[in-house]
């Protein structure tokens, strides 16, 4: 038996590494390395996996001996909690970002995969944008993603690089997040049994099941592909505007307490086309829709017990206000 590829999941605690993980455990010797402020037991104790609880900025080389391919997600993650303090967003998502791939270069890695997102295209106006439109990002968060773009695609590297662009997630995973459109209206409804729209519902999402990225990030790290990849990770009919979000999950949930507020100031709003990455992995095939999807995470909504671990900003201002982070991030 041929021996496991070594995989470093920076981040591999969070929403994504952790279905990762419980999807593709067995397939390669996992690494994860995570500062763990959203992390929940099942995870950190997996005694299959290498679980190393570090702080991204403070990755050295030593921690990328024997390592084949690295999957980079630790950076603060969404749009409030980059703009909550835009020097440690800079610091962390940037910084922290073109210090691993330095050491990435000089540890010889065979493939560097970095989880980017379709918010850097910020407002389109119902144009629907490929990979080659133009960006428009609005937020720090965005902002960093398109950084650390530019770091990966303007230098030579010795290693492949894939670039995902990934829609908004949705869906359950070990470690779910509430702080994302879709699972923020199904806990909602099941547990107050009232969907509230703080817009006015216009603006257009992209989602994206977090089953789906994974099983995407393990078809790259199997494709033979030697180019240097920036893809649009997604499906066309999955393009849709927040108030068609809702009533999907009004219909779903049987919670008919609907309502809408008015124009908000998160001006984001994108539509995406998905072709480039049928053409890359053409026989890849979305296993959920907006619909099988909900329904599962609803199925598995019970395991949330604790709201805030669920609400990236909200556990964040919590662990520094019980004094266990200090202000710039760094456990005490």
């Amino acid at each position: 038996m041929s021996e496991l590829k070594k995989i470093l999941l920076t981040g591999g605690s969070g929403y994504i590494g952790s279905r990762f993980i419980d999807l593709y455990e067995n397939q390669f010797s996992i690494v994860n390395i995570d500062t763990n402020y959203y992390s929940i037991p099942e995870i950190v104790t997996n005694s299959s996996v290498e679980n190393i609880s570090k702080d991204v900025r403070d990755i050295t080389e030593k921690d990328l001996v024997g390592i084949d391919y690295i999957v980079h997600m630790a950076e603060l993650s969404n749009d409030p909690l980059g703009d909550y303090n835009p020097d440690l967003t800079k610091s962390i998502n940037i910084d922290a970002t073109k210090k691993i791939i330095k050491l990435a270069k000089s540890s010889k890695i065979k493939k560097f995969i970095y989880m980017s997102s379709c918010s850097v295209y910020g407002l389109s106006d119902d144009v629907i944008l490929t990979e080659n439109s133009a960006i428009n990002p609005l937020t720090e968060y965005a902002k960093a993603k398109v950084a650390n773009e530019k770091i990966l695609l303007e230098n030579d590297y010795d290693f492949e690089i894939k670039i995902l662009r990934n829609a908004t997630a949705f869906g359950f995973s070990p470690n779910t997040r509430l702080d994302l459109v879709v699972n923020d209206l199904s806990y909602s409804a099941l547990k107050s049994s009232k969907i509230k729209i703080h817009s006015d519902g216009t603006p257009k999402r992209p989602l994206v099941h977090v089953e789906d990225i994974c099983r995407v990030i393990y078809e790259l790290i199997l494709n033979e592909n030697t180019d240097v990849l920036l893809i649009n990770v997604g499906s066309n009919d999955m393009n849709y505007s927040v108030k068609e979000i809702a009533t999907e999950i009004s219909k779903i949930t049987k919670v008919n307490d609907l309502s809408f507020g008015k124009k908000d100031n998160d001006q984001r709003s994108y539509m995406v086309d998905f072709s480039k990455l049928k053409k890359i992995l053409p026989n890849f095939v979305f296993k959920h829709n907006l619909e099988s999807g909900t329904f599962e995470l609803i199925k598995n909504m019970k395991h949330i017990d604790n709201e805030i671990n669920s609400r990236r900003i909200k556990k964040i201002k919590d662990l520094i206000e019980k004094n266990h982070l200090d202000s710039n991030l760094y456990w005490k």
